[in-house]
């Protein structure tokens, strides 16, 4: 069964989160199955052919590299937390007796996320980037029809046929609506605290893809553990640098960075120094690489805007 059901998560979840197209959320699948589909993620070698060459496709815009392992036991958890994210946004979740339904699946799929923790080596931290580097990218299609006698919203979903008919009779009108993952709402509204905590989590146990995303607006970055700890060492730093030097809005991601907890800013331990120190450098790289990179007029003077004077 557990094999049956990673040959899904990668086809209906995996390849569309890397290559575009129809994501297809599987039912709920819960702490004690995803640790279950984490111990079994060979058995999705047909969907892993074409994620392989994804995956390095992704990896070589950041470093040379020829060969990358195969998505891991984290990577298969994070996806599996992942689809109960979304399946937390499914009204036909809540059912006529299930208002904590959303809520009990988001704390699962929340746990599930602590399990994968963050990524051990750098090795690691560019294998979950290269299978998550999208996901702020994903969006739900929702329908709004409108006909004489009232109104309906089909979230993520296709109207029945027979609500469409009679266009013109019945005043039927159809409204197409897209929804970022960042801005959808668990089918309970009182479960959005865990929703957002949730995504949260997610997007920070893949540290590279929290910083190239550091420029989003929802969830706002905020400086984690994981992702202190890949600029803390030369080798991450220059991962991130090779991501976030494709930020067209480096004003805006320079603000975003600089915003560093204040036990790190003060260095109160000597752990907390040293990722204090990796910020820095990493803000001044950004920085050097702006300036090389920057317009040089033909007196070597950086150009600038025309200014009016008489």
């Amino acid at each position: 069964m557990s094999g049956q059901l990673v040959a899904e998560l990668a086809s209906r979840v995996l390849l569309p989160l890397m290559a575009g197209g129809e994501l297809r959320p599987l039912p709920p699948i819960g702490h004690a199955r995803a640790v279950a589909v984490a111990e079994h993620g060979a058995f999705a070698q047909t969907a892993l052919d074409e994620a392989r060459a994804r995956r390095i496709r992704v990896a070589r815009r950041l470093c040379a590299v020829d060969v990358l392992p195969d998505p891991t036991a984290a990577e298969w958890l994070m996806l599996c937390a992942l689809n109960d994210l979304l399946q937390s946004t499914n009204p036909t979740l809540v059912g006529v007796f299930g208002a904590d339904r959303p809520q009990r699946l988001l704390e699962m799929a929340h746990a599930t996320v602590h399990l994968a923790g963050a990524p051990k080596t750098i090795g690691e931290a560019l294998s979950r980037h290269t299978t998550f580097c999208r996901l702020l990218e994903v969006v739900r299609v929702d329908t709004h029809v409108s006909f004489w006698v009232g109104r309906r919203v089909f979230r993520g979903a296709q109207p029945p046929k027979r609500l469409l008919r009679w266009r013109g009779v019945r005043r039927v009108s159809e409204r197409h609506e897209s929804v970022r993952l960042a801005e959808m709402t668990p089918a309970t509204p009182t479960a959005t605290p865990e929703f957002e905590s949730t995504l949260q989590a997610l997007i920070a146990a893949s540290p590279l893809t929290d910083l190239a995303t550091a420029t989003r607006q929802l969830p706002v970055f905020r400086w984690s553990g994981a992702a202190l700890s890949l600029v803390s060492s030369s080798a991450g730093r220059t991962l991130a640098v090779r991501a976030l030097e494709r930020i067209s809005a480096q004003k805006a991601l320079v603000k975003a960075l600089s915003d560093v907890p204040d036990p790190i800013r003060r260095g109160v331990t000597a752990e907390a120094a040293r990722a204090g120190g990796g910020v820095a450098e990493l803000l001044a790289e950004l920085e050097r690489r702006r300036a090389l990179s920057a317009p040089v007029s033909e007196s070597g003077v950086v150009a600038g805007p025309a200014s009016g004077g008489g």
